[in-house]
C-alpha cells in the first residue's frame, strides 16, 4: 500500500482555518511592507496627485492678511458665582458664547450693513471693487468658470431692491473670514479678519469689533429700555390723573366754599392720604416689578421656565418659614401705623424689625436660588442669569402683593371714619386725598423713570477694544509647506483606504503563508519568465509545417540551458516529489491547477523532460482535450493520440499513439482528435485501464490535466497516485485553493503546490549572464506562452 509522507488530513482543519479569518490573524511589520510594496505604485500615484493639487490650490488662493484686535469680556458675577464662587467653567463658558456671537450671521450681517453705509464701500476688495486675483487663478477661473465662488458683479450695492440678498451673500462671506481665538486663562480673545490687503484687514476687523460692542451694548440695554418705555407710559397717564384731581378739588371748593379743614378732620385726612399714596406707590411698583418679570418671561425658552418653576418651589417651600413671620411683622406694622401713627417711636421700631426679616429673607433666597441653580449645573450662564433674575423678581413681587394687601386693609380703616363725617366733608376730604395722591403717585413714577434712564445711560456692555487692529506685515499663507503637508497628509489617507480595498477585492495569491494555512506544502519555486529578449535561434522551432500538420508553440524547456534557475527548480521539484512516497514509488501523477493560464501544461511538460533526464522512462499524456498544449511543445502531431485510442477497438495501446520526443526517455500521447464528449471518455474504465498499462510500460506517468474546476480533471483523481497542484502568485484565486484542501475526495490525492512566482517580479531563468526564459501565458484560444527576461534572487 501506498504511504504519503504529508501530514495526514483532519476533518477539523476547515473549522481551525475559519475560526482563524474570523478571529482575525496578527499582522506583522513583514506583511505591511509586502502590502506596501505590492500597491506602490498606486499609493506614490495618490500621494503625488494629492500634493499637486494641494500646490495647485496654494497657488490659486490670494494672500491672507490677518489683521488681529484684542477684545477683552468683562463678565459680572452673576447669582450662583456671587454666593458659591466661580470657576474656570463659567468662564470658558462665557468664552465661547462670545467667539459663537463673534462668528454668528446677525452679527456678520450688522458689520456689512455698516460697511455698506459707510464711504469705503467703493474701495473695497471685500465688495470686488479692487480685483486681486491671481493671474494663475484667472486663468483656471476661465477653464473651469463654476469655481469662481467670489463673484459678486451680479450685485448692485446702490440697489435696495436686492439688499436683503446681498446682505445674506455678503454676510456669509465676511463670516468665512473672521477668525476668534481666546487667550488661556483670561477674558480676552483674539479677533481677525482676513482680507488680501493689509489695511483692509485693519478696516474689516475694526468694523466688527465695534458692531459686536455695540450690539452687546443694545442687548444688555434692552431691559432698561422697555422699563423706561413702560414707566414713561404710565407717567404720563399719572400727570393727566393729577390734573383731573387737581381740576375737581378746585371746583368743588368753588361751588361750596370751602377751602380747608382742621383738627380731627385734617389729622383723619392725612392719615388716610399717606396710606393711599403710598398704597398706590407699591401697586405702581407691582405693575413696574411685574412687567420686568414678563420681558424675563419671553426672554426664557420653555425649558428653562420649567427649570425656573422647579427652582421657584423648592426656595418657596425651604423659605416658608421665614415668609410666615415677613407676613406676622408686615400685618403687626400696619396695625402699629392705625393705632400709634406712622411717625410714633413704637410704629419706627416695627418698621426697623420688618426690614431686618426682609433683608435676612433676601439673603437667604439669594443663597438658596443660587444653590439650586449651581445643583441643577452650569449649561447656558446667559440662561442661568435670566433665571436668577426672574426668581429675584418673583419674590420681590410677591412681597409687594402682600405689602399693598395690607395697606389696603389699613386705607379702608382710614375711610371708614372719613365716611363718618359730614357730606360735605366728607365729599372734600376724597377730593383733596384724591389730589395729593396722585401727586405723590406722580412724583414715585417720576423718581422710578430717572433711575431707569440713569440705568441706561450707564449700560456699557461686557465688551470692551484694546486699541484698534495691528496691521500685519505678511500673509499668513505665504508658505506652501502648510498646504503641501495638508495634501500629503489627505493623499495618504486615501492611499491608505485604496490599499485596504484593494486587498479585500484582490482574492489573488500573495505569499506562500496561504499554503501553509490551508495544509498545502510548496514543492517548488517555478521562476516566471516574460516575453522579451528571445533568441533567435528558439523562434525557428515556432514554424508550422503545413504539409505535415504539425503545429508548434515555443515554449521553455529546461534542457536549453540545464544549468539556469528555471532548470534548477524542475529539479527541486522533482526530488520533492521522489520524497513525496516511502513505501512504494510515485508512479502517475495528475498536474492541474485552478483555473486557465496558469502554466500548468509548461510545468508538466518541464516535469516530464525532468524525470527524463534523471533515467525515468516517462509518458505524458495530454488530457486537457478542450485545449491541448502539449503536442505544440514537442512538436508533434495531435492525431493518433488519447481520443483516438478511446474511440477505438482496441484494448491495449499500440506503439503508433505513443510519440517519441527529442529528449531521451520522454514520450508523449498527445490529445488525439476533437470529441464532443470528453467528460464520458475520461471517465471510461478503458481509461483507468490505459493508465493502469503506462504504469506498468513506464517508469513515470504525467498527465497534463484540465483545470480542477472542471469535471474531466476529477474523473481522473481515482486512477493515479497523487495531484500536483500549479499556482501562480498574483494571478491564482484563493478561493478556489481553499476549496480544493479542504475537499473530502481530493485532499488525500493532492501532493502539494507547484508555485510560480508573479508575473510582477524578475526571476532568474535561463540564458546569457544568468538571465533568461520562463514560461509565461497568454489569453485567448489555447494557453499561450512567451519568454524573456526575469529574474528573482530569492530562489
Amino acid at each position: 500500500m501506498i504511504k504519503k509522507m504529508t501530514t495526514p488530513y483532519n476533518p477539523s482543519d476547515s473549522d481551525q482555518f475559519d475560526d482563524r479569518q474570523s478571529s482575525g490573524q496578527e499582522f506583522r511589520l513583514e506583511d505591511i511592507l509586502n502590502i506596501i510594496r505590492r500597491r506602490k505604485y498606486g499609493i506614490i500615484l495618490i500621494i503625488v496627485f494629492s500634493v499637486t493639487v494641494a500646490f495647485l490650490l496654494h497657488k490659486i488662493e490670494p494672500p491672507e492678511y490677518f489683521a488681529e484686535s484684542i477684545v477683552m469680556i468683562n463678565t459680572p458675577p452673576n447669582l450662583a458665582e456671587s454666593l458659591l464662587g466661580s470657576n474656570g467653567d463659567t468662564e470658558s463658558k462665557t468664552t465661547i458664547k462670545d467667539i459663537e456671537l463673534l462668528r454668528s450671521m446677525p452679527i456678520a450681517k450688522m458689520a456689512v450693513k455698516k460697511m455698506l453705509q459707510g464711504g469705503k464701500k467703493d474701495s473695497l476688495e471685500f465688495f470686488g471693487k479692487i480685483n486681486n486675483t491671481s493671474p494663475f487663478k484667472r486663468l483656471i477661473t476661465r477653464i473651469i468658470p463654476f469655481i469662481n465662488d467670489n463673484d459678486v458683479s451680479k450685485y448692485n450695492l446702490n440697489n435696495a431692491e436686492n439688499s436683503d440678498e446681498l446682505l445674506r451673500f455678503f454676510a456669509l462671506k465676511l463670516s468665512k473670514r473672521i477668525r476668534v481665538l481666546p487667550v488661556r486663562e483670561t477674558s480676552l480673545l483674539k479677533v481677525s479678519v482676513s482680507s488680501p490687503l493689509k489695511d483692509e484687514a485693519v478696516y474689516l476687523t475694526n468694523t466688527l469689533c465695534e458692531v459686536y460692542r455695540e450690539s452687546d451694548i443694545e442687548r444688555k440695554s434692552e431691559k432698561y429700555k422697555q422699563s423706561n418705555t413702560f414707566i414713561a407710559e404710565m407717567l404720563i397717564s399719572q400727570s393727566q390723573s393729577v390734573a383731573e384731581a387737581d381740576k375737581a378739588l378746585s371746583k368743588y371748593m368753588e361751588q361750596n366754599k370751602i377751602y380747608e379743614v382742621s383738627g380731627n378732620v385734617q389729622q383723619l385726612l392725612g392719615k388716610l392720604t399717606e396710606t393711599d399714596a403710598k398704597y398706590n406707590d407699591t401697586k405702581a411698583e407691582y405693575r413696574i416689578t411685574e412687567n420686568s418679570l414678563n420681558f424675563l418671561q419671553n426672554k426664557l425658552t420653555e425649558a428653562d421656565k420649567a427649570l425656573s418653576n422647579r427652582i421657584g418651589q423648592s426656595v418657596k417651600a425651604k423659605l416658608s418659614t421665614i415668609l410666615e413671620e415677613i407676613k406676622k411683622s408686615e400685618t403687626e406694622y400696619v396695625d402699629f401705623i392705625r393705632d400709634k401713627g406712622i411717625n410714633s417711636p413704637e410704629t419706627k421700631a416695627k418698621q426697623q424689625q420688618l426690614d431686618q426679616v426682609k433683608t435676612r429673607y433676601e439673603l437667604l433666597s439669594r443663597s438658596k436660588i443660587a444653590g439650586e441653580i449651581n445643583y441643577a449645573g452650569r449649561a447656558q450662564k446667559y440662561s442661568f442669569d435670566l433665571i436668577a433674575e426672574k426668581l429675584q423678581t418673583e419674590r420681590k413681587l410677591n412681597l409687594l402683593d402682600f405689602s399693598a394687601k395690607e395697606l389696603e386693609h389699613l386705607k379702608q380703616y382710614y375711610e371708614a371714619q372719613v365716611n363718618q363725617l359730614p357730606q360735605k366733608q366728607q365729599e372734600y376730604a376724597k377730593l383733596q386725598r384724591d389730589r395729593d395722591v396722585v401727586g405723590k403717585t406722580y412724583i414715585f413714577l417720576k423718581e422710578k423713570l430717572d433711575e431707569s434712564r440713569i440705568m441706561l445711560g450707564s449700560e456699557v456692555g461686557s465688551v470692551s477694544m484694546i486699541g484698534d487692529a495691528f496691521r500685519p506685515f505678511q500673509p499668513e499663507n505665504e508658505s506652501p509647506i502648510r498646504n503641501l503637508i495638508m495634501g500629503f497628509v489627505l493623499g495618504g489617507l486615501i492611499a491608505f483606504g485604496y490599499t485596504v480595498l484593494s486587498e479585500i477585492n484582490d482574492d489573488t495569491i500573495k505569499d506562500e503563508e496561504f499554503f501553509q494555512h490551508n495544509g498545502l506544502p510548496v514543492l517548488a519555486h517555478i521562476p516566471f519568465v516574460s516575453n522579451k529578449n528571445l533568441k533567435t535561434d528558439r523562434k525557428s522551432k515556432n514554424q508550422t509545417s503545413e504539409q505535415t500538420g504539425i503545429s508548434t508553440s515555443i515554449t521553455p524547456i529546461m534542457t536549453d540551458r540545464l544549468s539556469s534557475w528555471f532548470a534548477e527548480s524542475f529539479r527541486a521539484l522533482r526530488n520533492s516529489l521522489n520524497y513525496c512516497f516511502i513505501d512504494s514509488p510515485l508512479k502517475s501523477i495528475i498536474i492541474s491547477g485552478t483555473s486557465s493560464s496558469e502554466g500548468k501544461s509548461t510545468v508538466c511538460s518541464n516535469l516530464g523532460v525532468a524525470l527524463a533526464i534523471n533515467d525515468k522512462k516517462t509518458i505524458i499524456i495530454d488530457c486537457d482535450l478542450r485545449i491541448p498544449s502539449q503536442h505544440k511543445i514537442f512538436n508533434t502531431a495531435f492525431e493518433s493520440g488519447l481520443t483516438d485510442y478511446l474511440s477505438s477497438e482496441d484494448q491495449i495501446i499500440e506503439a503508433k499513439y505513443i510519440k517519441p520526443t527529442d529528449i531521451n526517455n520522454l514520450f508523449l500521447l498527445s490529445c488525439g482528435k476533437e470529441i464532443s464528449n470528453p467528460n464520458e471518455q475520461l471517465s471510461s474504465p478503458k481509461m483507468q485501464a490505459l493508465i493502469k498499462q503506462l504504469e506498468g510500460q513506464f517508469d513515470k506517468v504525467i498527465i497534463d490535466s484540465p483545470p480542477l474546476f472542471l469535471s474531466d480533471a476529477a474523473q481522473l483523481a481515482n486512477s493515479v497516485d497523487g495531484i500536483l497542484i500549479v499556482a501562480q502568485m498574483d494571478f491564482s484565486s484563493k478561493k478556489p485553493i481553499k476549496k480544493i484542501a479542504y475537499d473530502f475526495f481530493l485532499k488525500p490525492k493532492i501532493l502539494g503546490i507547484a508555485l510560480v512566482s508573479s508575473q510582477k517580479s524578475k526571476s532568474y531563468g535561463f540564458g546569457q549572464n544568468g538571465y533568461g526564459y520562463g514560461y509565461g501565458y497568454g489569453y485567448g484560444y489555447g494557453y499561450g506562452y512567451g519568454y524573456g527576461k526575469s529574474r528573482d534572487k530569492s530562489l
